[in-house]
Order: C-alpha cells, then sequence, then structure tokens
C-alpha cells in the first residue's frame, strides 16, 4: 500500500501513557488499555502525543511506549501513530526511522519546540526532514498552536507544500478552535489529504464542516458517546448528535474542574477499569479549565 492510499476514519484515541507513582511507565497497562479501547469501538490510537505525555519521556521511553502500543494493537487496533515531534530534529528523525521499524501505521510531528518555525513553509521543510526518515509511513503534521506556540494557517502549510515536496505527507491533527483555518484546509486539499480534527468538545462543529476523522483524549473513556454523535450526524438527526456533543462537553467540564486531562483522565480510565495507575510526570501542573487534548 502507498502512503497516500492511507485512510483513517472515525475516532483516534490520543492515549494516556500509564505509569507508576515513581513515574516509571507501566506498560503492562497497555494490554488492557487496548482491549477497554476496542471496547467502545475505537479502533485507533495516537501515542506520545501531549495527552500521553511525551514531550517528558525519555527517547528510551518514547520507544518502549511505541512498541507496547504496536505490539498490544496487532491484531486489535486498525491503526497506531506515533508522535514522534520535539526538540531536535535529530531526535526526531531517529524516533521516525524506529516508528517505522517497529511497524507503527503512521507519525506525527509537531514543529520544533525551541527554535520555532514561523512560517508554512518553515514547517514544510522539518516536515520534508523528517518525512525522509521514514519514507513507507504515512507523516501528519500535529497542529496544536496553544502549546507549540506556533501559530501559522494551515492552509499556508498546505500552500508550501506545492514547492516543498514532502512525499509522505498524508494530513494534519488539527488541534485548535479556528474554523476558518480548518475548513480553508478541507477545501484546499479537496479529499486529498487527511484533516483529523483534535477538539473533542466541537467534534460535531468539525463534522459540519466535512471532518471524518478525529483524534482526542476523551475518545480514551467516552468513545461511545462519540460514536453514537456521529451515527446520529450520518443518519440527519442533527438534535440527537447535538445531545450527545452536548453530554461529552459536559462530562469534560467537569473532568477539567478535577485538574488537567493528563491528570483526571488518566483517573477515570483507573476507575472503570480497577487498574493500578499511580504516577505522572511533575511536569504536568494544573492549569485552570485545562481542554488540551
Amino acid at each position: 500500500m502507498s502512503v497516500m492510499d492511507f485512510q483513517i476514519d472515525g475516532l483516534v484515541a490520543a492515549p494516556f501513557t500509564p505509569m507508576k507513582d515513581n513515574g516509571d511507565l507501566n506498560l503492562p497497562l497497555i494490554d488492557p488499555y487496548v482491549d477497554y479501547l476496542v471496547a467502545q469501538g475505537v479502533l485507533n490510537t495516537f501515542v506520545c502525543g501531549s495527552t500521553g505525555e511525551g514531550a517528558s519521556l525519555s527517547m528510551a521511553e518514547r520507544k518502549s511506549l511505541a512498541e507496547k502500543w504496536v505490539s498490544a494493537g496487532k491484531g486489535k487496533l486498525t491503526n497506531v501513530i506515533v508522535h514522534v515531534g520535539g526538540c531536535s530534529i535529530t531526535d526526531s528523525q531517529e524516533l521516525a526511522r524506529h516508528a517505522e521499524s517497529i511497524g507503527a501505521q503512521a507519525i506525527a510531528t509537531l514543529p520544533t519546540c525551541v527554535f520555532r518555525p514561523t512560517t508554512g513553509k518553515q514547517v514544510a521543510e522539518q516536515l520534508q526532514i523528517i518525512g525522509a526518515a521514514a519514507p513507507s509511513l504515512p507523516l501528519f503534521f500535529y497542529h496544536l498552536p496553544d502549546m507549540s506556540k506556533v501559530y501559522i494557517m494551515v492552509e499556508d502549510l498546505l500552500d508550501a507544500l506545492e514547492t516543498v515536496k514532502v512525499p509522505t505527507f498524508r494530513g494534519c491533527k488539527y488541534t485548535d478552535y479556528n474554523m476558518l483555518d480548518y475548513g480553508r484546509c478541507l477545501v484546499h486539499s479537496n479529499g486529498k489529504y487527511i484533516m483529523m480534527y483534535g477538539r473533542d468538545e466541537q467534534g460535531l462543529c468539525a463534522l459540519v464542516m466535512g471532518a471524518t476523522s478525529f483524534v482526542g483524549s476523551t475518545f480514551n473513556y467516552a468513545g461511545k458517546i462519540y460514536n453514537r454523535m456521529r451515527t446520529a450526524y450520518d443518519n440527519g438527526d442533527l438534535e440527537a448528535a447535538r445531545k450527545e456533543q452536548l453530554l461529552s462537553q459536559l462530562f469534560l467540564k467537569i473532568l477539567c474542574d478535577h485538574g488537567p486531562v493528563h491528570v483526571s483522565g488518566p483517573e477515570t480510565c483507573k476507575g472503570a477499569n480497577k487498574w493500578t495507575w499511580d504516577g505522572h510526570r511533575t511536569e504536568q501542573v494544573p492549569h485552570d479549565h485545562d481542554v488540551r487534548h
């Protein structure tokens, strides 16, 4: 299958990273975690992203985590997308090569996080370098301006890709509230690229715009709500779809009142499954009304 044949539809969970109370990885929990997602109708994952605390993990930990998700998901998950972004493009290249070697279905990357690109063309040039390290894997740009502080219009990136060639570029994880830019990206790509939407609390808005795939943290434990919303929308029942979206927003508001989703989310998963999951990295400090995914 060529890179451009890669397709993804529906929900993509951005999984939390199971940790012990001392902050070490708790990889055995990923096996039941996969089953928990599948039971909710969530068959795709986006690992080592912001929800998974990827930026707080060492290179060795990120590799171990990716390996475990790929092996645990074999025969159960449709796609495991590995986030490889960080401060160093060299590290991102190494993580991209590793993801390719272990059988991940795709990779994604944030822009570099200290010396940041400021234009769509500069982002495209970074994607070109990282994508070349894993030439058989579809590559997604991870647009998360609230955290990356790279405030580009993604449509400008798509324009730049007309001249800066990135043969493996397959689309974007679009985690922003700018529906003007998101809509323009859908029009610009005209089905050529996959524009996964990343703000769970306004997924219905993205559906109306034309989105068909979604990445989010709340899909870890509320996948059934979002699948019901998608089914209702596809059946033309906008009122039922709106009801499910409002329910998900209430759910998320309650979670955010108890800390950032990186902390309150794992507590929800743990409580639902009686898992021993006691830790997270100390970098994850609480934020008021944190709705990052």
